[in-house]
């Protein structure tokens, strides 16, 4: 990722939803449910790779 420099906090909470291409939540089974965890080493320029069928929100706090 390239955030132009920006001065970024080193860590970065990432919420990441993820489960196979057809995959749907029912009443009784919800094989797609957010996962959180702790990036590190975020800094103006870092590479992250993305769980396939996934959506992933990255939360990077500015210095």
């Amino acid at each position: 990722m390239d955030l132009g420099g920006a001065r970024t906090a080193s860590t970065a909470r990432v919420t990441t939803l993820a489960a196979d291409a057809d995959a749907v939540n029912t009443e009784t089974d919800t094989p797609v449910t957010p996962v959180t965890s702790t990036l590190r080493g975020v800094s103006g320029g870092f590479t992250y790779t993305f769980p396939e069928n996934s959506v992933t929100f990255l939360r990077i706090k500015q210095r």
